[in-house]
């Protein structure tokens, strides 16, 4: 079933709900619907087809969603583009896409020149995407589209390479909608902030797909900004959010956080990256509600564990696996065994909501592996499941190293340095040096409000407190200070860039 019958479907039960709303205009359910019909006759009148891959490259607003829900009625492939790529970078996805028509607007006035067909939202390319909308019928039979059929192709970040198409099918939309729907017990009654932006599937599929199957409402947040976030939560009544770890601590550490009403937060989950543990708890004082930690990838649209409202939660676990939809194997790093309750390995995945592959199959045979008949998705992240049956991500697989002594985990010394008075972002990275090999490398930024001092007190502090917690191997031989931690477009660290700055260093 074409996933977009949920546009159409809401408009029949709750028309003149609200819908989706940015910080210019609110559209009811009906006014989405009638709006995604007319981009799908729009996209139609520009000869674009069932099957058809239509590029999206908007910030979050109301523009990007009727373009993507109206390329999705017409049949065609949506392709949401991460605005924050540089030229040659989406140049790469628009290739790897084959992609017919690009949405976009003058902030991509040179790559939208170089398409065959060019759709700008404020005119400044191409065609203007508000012109064809009021020239368009506001009404438009879906196509209709089996589940195993392709309804996006969404792309990673790209920061450890060239970003990797990942497709989605209306199958995958379902499931994981339904997933985190029941999961969470939304319903209309439900006001939603998609803080994530929606060229990532955490805005797209964690809050935005979910809140459309749910009839509830949904404010988007055009970019990260803790201020106009809790002032959104504040104004709109906003019941439930998703924000990256990140996110969340900016939330926590802002200075006007208690100045703000924000009694109307139910839930909010955290996922992208583990949650620093020691956080947890500040992030519920401060908004009144349980943070809820999950844990999913692009590649499963990202549906695959998650804590739930009510449920009893364990500190440092990202919950039970959603077995309604996925199955979980843990397996051994060098051998690829299936391992025992407690034991660490690769997390693989296999389900509904575990993607059918990448763009041209360009990563297929190193993601995906056979295991007696069965196809598995390799993930990359180390974890292990708990007697009780709790997932606890341990790392990233490329993100671990090794020094002469052992392995080293980096988010388990990250975990201790949050512990520390005053530590509001941390990350540890393999510095290299010619003699020693891997150094662990810790990187802190103090909070606003605490001077580091003297940074080689504060640097032996550091290493005392890791050296009574961690092995020898894991102590951090090398402390660094800075004003602030690097980021990706999706919230995350960004370790390649921390890496290029403290990647290197000089024996003694």
């Amino acid at each position: 079933m074409n996933f977009a019958n949920f546009v159409d479907l809401a408009a029949r039960n709750a028309a003149v709900k609200p819908a989706v709303g940015d910080e210019t205009e609110l559209l009811t359910h009906a006014e989405l619907s009638e709006r995604t019909a007319a981009a799908a006759n729009a996209l139609a009148s520009l000869g674009v087809e069932a099957g058809d891959r239509v590029a999206v490259c908007l910030s979050n607003g109301v523009p990007f969603l009727t373009a993507h829900l109206g390329a999705m009625k017409l049949g065609a492939v949506s392709v949401p583009v991460n605005t924050r790529l540089n030229v040659p970078q989406v140049r790469y996805v628009l290739d790897t896409s084959d992609v017919t028509v690009l949405v976009t607007d003058a902030a991509f006035a040179d790559v939208a020149a170089g398409v065959e067909t060019a759709v700008t939202v404020d005119g400044s390319v191409g065609h203007d995407y508000r012109e064809l909308l009021d020239d368009a019928a506001e009404t438009f039979a879906v196509e209709p589209r089996r589940s195993d059929e392709l309804a996006e192709v969404v792309y990673t970040s790209g920061t450890t390479g060239r970003p990797k198409g990942v497709r989605h099918t209306h199958g995958n939309l379902l499931a994981n909608a339904l997933g985190i729907v029941t999961y969470f017990d939304l319903t209309r009654t439900d006001v939603g902030l998609t803080a994530c932006q929606c060229f990532h599937v955490t805005g797209l599929n964690v809050t935005t797909t979910p809140l459309l199957v749910a009839e509830a409402e949904n404010r988007l947040l055009p970019s990260w900004d803790p201020a106009a976030a809790l002032a959104a939560i504040e104004n709109h009544g906003v019941t439930c959010t998703f924000l990256t770890p990140g996110m969340l601590i900016d939330l926590v550490d802002h200075d006007a956080v208690d100045r703000y009403d924000v009694s109307a937060l139910e839930t909010v989950c955290v996922g992208g990256t583990p949650m620093p543990t020691g956080r947890v708890d500040d992030a519920e004082t401060a908004l009144g509600c349980p943070v809820l930690e999950g844990y999913g990838m692009t590649e499963t649209t990202p549906l695959a564990a998650f804590n739930r409202p009510g449920d009893d939660r364990k500190r440092g676990s990202v919950g039970p696996p959603a077995r309604e939809v996925v199955e979980l194997r843990v397996e051994d790093l060098e051998t690829g065994r299936a391992v025992d309750r407690g034991e660490r390995g690769e997390l693989a995945w296999r389900g509904d909501t575990v993607t059918p592959g990448y763009e041209r199959l360009q990563h297929d045979s190193a993601a995906f592996v056979e295991r007696h008949g069965e196809r598995w998705l390799r993930s990359g992240d180390v974890g292990y499941l708990d007697d009780e049956g709790y997932l606890h991500v341990v790392d990233r697989r490329e993100d671990m190293f090794t020094t002469g002594c052992g392995n080293v985990f980096p988010r388990e010394i990250e975990d201790i340095l949050y512990d520390l008075e005053g530590v509001a972002a941390a990350a540890v990275i393999d510095a290299r040096d010619d003699i020693r090999g891997a150094v662990v490398t810790a990187i802190v930024r103090p909070v606003d409000d605490l001077a580091p001092g003297d940074s080689d007190l504060a640097a032996e502090r550091v290493r005392e407190v890791c050296e009574e917690r961690l092995e020898p191997h894991e102590v951090p031989r090398r402390v660094e200070f800075v004003d602030e931690l690097p980021r990706t477009a999706t919230g995350k660290i960004d370790r390649v860039a921390l890496r290029e700055a403290f990647g290197t260093t000089k024996s003694p």
